[in-house]
């Protein structure tokens, strides 16, 4: 909250009021009379001249050290705002209590909680509880506790500059990552070519990294403009770059938000993300979320809570160009925001853990950088300070966290920068995300080799679960999904007239986001004879009780035959060659059998089903191996008739 400090509560009221000032010094008296009218026509350093011939007439003279320290504030020339106030505490008058309270405010500014809680502690000693300023004394002195804590709690950060292919001698700032952290996208605050007078513009530039080094960056030409573009976010397949632009003719308000499609490698003309995105308020600062289903942006629209919020839409689907199709916007409630400004939402890939700023969760002054987890649907923890030196007294906004959780990007201008410059250090434990790794690839018809716009799903096999969705509607039946580690998952592929595609990533174990999982995906057309493999069907080991882990799958196969209904088919068994012919049949049979009761019990007609054990019979790998021999013990469909 913004907090009365100006003069106007120290000394120029005595000048109004026509009382008398605290110097006997008539020449003290001019100067300080001559200040007062050149602060108020705002020739601040014409007035600290006169103050300082003033002082130097009378070195005692209250008011003056009062408006000096005043300008200093409306300056933000803290340091020297303090050097006033301090003086003016010496001399002990009737308005020590007011001045302790300023003497809080500026010390707290620069990072001097000590002196600040010293400050706010002697003013509330000295005060009313009625006092108009008492209640926030009491809250300031719960910031600088805090404050105070989080300096004896410093955390590990070892900020390392990007180089000089990133950075400029300009300022550069706001990074964004692709999933495979091989493309960085920042903001560059460059000179406009051709302006009669220097002035600045903000333009995009990108920098590939290859084998760890990034390489000269180059500006975004198909997207920058003669005006400002800022604040982008480029999505986890480099396909979307969502940013920032203002004052546009097409515009919805002050500041709206645009994206961009990368296609074949040509970046698309930029177009207004529209309503329900943008509105007749200013939106900004957009973070997409890695499966593209939600993008998170701030906002000062109506129904907020209180300045700038954090806001999401969800994505309900593309429009005949290709364009995202959002959801109306949801704001991330009590939680995150507050009645001050929440702004630079950054969803991380595991699409659980957002990084942003606030200028009113408990803090080191300014804007400081929190992270909060999503526990449901729509359900924040309480957000937690990301701790000293990340965050100081002064303003942090912009981070961001790579795919695998260990490395945070942000803009900083400490000593050695030119300007802001980008940097990224290593997340201590506490505040990284859950590492993600990603399947790429592509869907297409196995007769044809056609692209295909494919459904596709990512279910955790444990809590039957849907993780993630989206849809490979790129060019080329190009998909990307990303992969929280830690969990084993079923991952479908469908599509109207096709059979669906399911594969099993057990990722329990990290996998490193440089080991990708790469897939082609041939989806068969319903046909007679076609069959796919049902590869999250799980039994107990030489059993043929089904576990709790195939429920996803068996209901894939329900929603297909209902959504199918002149499809019939056969459920085929299979084993590895482990055991006798005769056992292997059998449980291969059973296996089979209990696919078909579960069908079944689920509203399938028994009419429409069969079921066949093949034990050994029809291996597709070798039986010499143990990857050979899994892939063996399946569990498949086939199309036996279209009626």
């Amino acid at each position: 909250m913004k907090l009365l400090t100006t003069i106007f509560a120290f000394c120029l009221v005595f000048v109004v009021n026509g009382q008398n000032l605290s110097t006997s010094s008539k020449k003290a008296e001019k100067f300080f009379n001559n200040a007062t009218t050149l602060f108020q026509q705002g020739e601040n350093s014409a007035a600290i001249e006169d103050l300082e011939k003033a002082l130097k007439a009378d070195g005692g003279f209250l008011e003056a050290m009062l408006l000096m320290a005043d300008i200093y504030n409306e300056t933000k020339a803290d340091s020297l705002q303090i050097v006033y106030l301090e003086k003016a505490l010496a001399l002990e008058s009737e308005h020590t209590a007011k001045i302790n309270y300023v003497l809080g405010n500026a010390s707290f500014r620069i990072g001097e909680y000590q002196k600040a809680l010293d400050a706010y502690q002697a003013f509330i000693n000295l005060a009313s509880s009625n006092h108009p300023f008492y209640e926030n004394a009491q809250a300031k002195i719960q910031d600088c506790q805090f404050a105070i804590s989080l300096y004896k709690r410093a955390v590990e950060m070892d900020a390392v500059s990007l180089g000089d292919k990133v950075n400029s001698e300009y300022n550069d700032y706001w990074p964004s990552l692709t999933v495979d952290g091989k493309i960085l996208v920042f903001t560059r605050l460059n000179p406009a070519s051709g302006a009669a007078s220097l002035r600045y513009q903000e333009d995009f530039y990108m920098s590939a990294n290859e084998q760890g080094v990034w390489l000269e960056s180059q500006p975004m030409q198909a997207i920058n403009t003669p005006n400002n573009e800022g604040a982008q976010s480029i999505s986890a397949d480099g396909k979307l770059l969502f940013f920032t632009a203002c004052s546009r003719s097409d515009g919805y308000g002050s500041c709206d938000i645009y994206y961009s499609r990368n296609r074949s490698g040509r970046w698309s003309i930029p177009q207004n993300a529209g309503e329900p995105v943008n509105s007749g308020a200013w939106e900004s600062q957009p973070s997409i979320s890695a499966n593209g289903e939600y993008l998170y942006f701030a906002t000062n629209r109506k129904g907020g809570k209180g300045g700038m919020d954090i806001w999401r839409c969800r994505l309900n689907g593309f429009s005949s160009s290709g364009g995202p199709q959002w959801s109306e916007p949801e704001n991330l409630g009590d939680s995150i925001n507050t009645t001050g400004n929440e702004t630079s939402p950054f969803i991380h890939a595991d699409g659980t853990t957002l990084y942003f700023a606030s200028d009113t969760h408990p803090g080191l002054g300014g804007s400081d950088i929190f992270f909060a987890r999503l526990t449901g649907d729509s359900c924040w923890q309480k957000p937690e300070n990301m701790g000293y030196p990340i965050n100081t007294h002064n303003d942090e906004q912009g981070l961001i966290v790579n795919a695998a959780g260990l490395t945070a990007y942000f803009a900083s201008d400490r000593p050695g920068s030119q300007g802001l410059d980008l940097y990224q250090f290593e997340l201590y434990p506490a505040v990284r995300p859950t590492p993600v790794s990603y399947v790429q690839g592509r869907v297409f018809d196995d007769s044809t080799r056609q692209a295909l716009c494919a459904h596709i799903e990512l279910i955790d096999l444990d809590s039957n679960e849907l993780v993630a969705k989206t849809e490979s509607c790129w060019e080329l039946g190009e998909f990307l999904m990303c992969l929280p580690i830690g969990k084993e998952y079923a991952f479908n592929v469908s599509k109207d007239g096709y059979l669906f595609h399911s594969e099993n990533f057990a990722l329990k174990q990290l996998r490193e986001v440089e080991d990708p999982i790469l897939l082609d995906i041939p989806l068969s057309a319903i046909e007679i004879g076609k069959a796919t493999v049902l590869r999250n069907i799980f039994f107990e080991s030489g059993k043929y009780t089904l576990l709790s882990q195939s429920k996803a799958e068996l209901d894939k196969l329900v929603e297909f035959l209902g959504n199918n209904s002149q499809v019939n088919i056969e459920i085929g068994g299979h084993t590895d060659s482990i055991g006798s012919a005769e056992m292997n049949q059998e449980l291969s049979e059973n296996r089979a059998r209990s696919v078909y009761d579960y069908l079944v019990e689920n509203g399938v007609e028994q009419g429409r089903l069969s079921f066949y054990g093949y034990g050994f019979t029809v291996p597709v790998a070798t039986n010499e191996t143990e990857q050979g021999r899994a892939e063996n013990r399946r569990t498949e469909f086939k199309i036996i008739s279209t009626k």
